[in-house]
């Protein structure tokens, strides 16, 4: 049995979870496949689909319904309460149209919370799933108009969307998700780790200012990202009209690249590439970025090699 065949069949034997607690679940196992790196080997520990989904069952039936039940705002402003960093593995933000920042939590440095503001009732929902991952998503009803700033609060003052999280020193996941549709996302003064990140931008601007990961997917459609830290194991980056800029530090090990790119631009330190083209910095490596650019501009700096 394969991988996938393996996944497939552990989805419908939890068929009888929401379609919520059924992607948490494959996300994890999915992610321990990748991690163990001996597909075999992980089937052997859990047994059958069949096995570990009754496992599965018999865990979330055990847990209390606060702790498997998500919770919407009630007003447009407010705050989440805190979730401890011993109960967060994971951390998945999906955010449609607000802007978004980052920050240590100086108030409890061993918690996770959220404030808001400028939402309707109903449009961010948070909560904690029974695998660990921290779940923050906010739906694309926020208008946009109110969040460039065409509508004013009665005080005069723009009540933009706003939400405001804060994370421990030295916040690390198992696995980080990160998604902006429009909007504003930054990681301000905050440093993260991640075995295993995905981060997309749709048509907004999101900021990283330390991000340490390791087999991270990326992508980019009309808006703009710039991701400053360590990216690890294979990067794969996909890039339509926007403009990615990537500042990595690179260690000994060093990366390889190659890029596609077809009516857009991609820079390597100072190496140029523009047109239909393609671009290979030489043999394979463990550290790899494997990226596609559009029509958009894909920018990577070495801080290691730039500081030297």
């Amino acid at each position: 049995m394969t991988r996938h065949e393996y996944l497939q069949e552990l989805k419908w034997e939890l068929r009888s979870l929401s379609v919520e607690e059924q992607e948490d679940a494959l996300e994890y196992y999915l992610g321990y496949f990748e991690d163990a790196g001996d597909d075999e080997a992980v089937m052997r520990e859990f047994g059958t689909p069949h096995d570990l989904a009754s496992s599965i069952l018999t865990k979330i039936a055990g847990l209390p319904a606060e702790k498997r039940e998500r919770r919407k705002n009630a007003s447009e402003s407010g705050s989440s309460g805190a979730f401890l960093r011993s109960e967060v593995k994971s951390l998945d933000i999906s955010v449609g149209a607000a802007e978004v920042v980052l920050i240590e939590n100086e108030q409890n440095p061993d918690a996770f919370s959220l404030d808001y503001r400028g939402l309707g009732p109903g449009d961010i929902s948070f909560g904690l799933t029974p695998f660990g991952t921290l779940s923050i998503e906010n739906s694309l009803r926020v208008s946009v108009l109110n969040f460039v700033g065409h509508k004013d609060a009665k005080d005069g003052n723009v009540n933009h969307p706003r939400i405001l999280i804060r994370v421990p020193r030295n916040a690390s996941f198992d696995f980080l998700k990160l998604h902006i549709g429009a909007g504003a996302f930054k990681g301000k003064s905050v440093e993260l780790s991640s075995k295993r990140s995905y981060i997309e931008v749709g048509a907004g601007l999101m900021e990283i200012e330390s991000l340490t990961s390791a087999n991270s997917k990326i992508r980019c459609g009309m808006g703009s990202l710039t991701i400053t830290g360590r990216l690890d194991g294979i990067t794969t980056l996909d890039c339509g009209m926007g403009s990615v800029k990537l500042n990595i530090r690179e260690g000994e090990e060093g990366h390889s690249v190659f890029a596609k790119i077809g009516l857009g631009s991609f820079e390597y330190d100072n190496l140029k590439k523009g047109g239909i083209t393609t671009f290979e910095s030489g043999e394979k490596k463990k550290n790899h970025f494997s990226i596609n650019c559009g029509m958009g501009e894909v920018k990577i700096k070495s801080l290691d090699r730039n500081q030297a």
